[in-house]
């Protein structure tokens, strides 16, 4: 059960985290918000969902925009993926 809740307050940071740092489809963005903006992938991705108007990727940016979105990406789907694989591997052994 301690993990499930640590799961979904982590769930809940990163949703707070896109939307406090939502995508401006009017700005135009360089390499550190790319960054950012990779490593909220997974959250903006949920938001997108729900909200057809949320983006994922800014629609303006520089190629080092580019670059640092897909390294951070890959960063967050790969920790996305081990901590929920981690979370149902430690409910199940209970």
């Amino acid at each position: 059960m301690k993990t499930l809740i640590q799961l979904l307050i982590g769930i809940a940071v990163c949703l707070g985290a896109a939307y406090l740092l939502r995508i401006d489809p009017q700005t135009d963005y360089g390499c550190f918000m790319g960054g950012v903006h990779g490593l909220l992938l997974v959250p903006n991705w949920l938001l997108s969902i729900f909200n057809h108007e949320w983006m994922i990727k800014a629609p303006l940016h520089t190629s080092a925009y580019n670059i640092a979105w897909w390294v951070c990406g890959i960063i967050d789907i790969a920790y996305w993926a081990w901590a929920i694989i981690g979370a149902i591997i430690s409910m199940a052994k209970r």
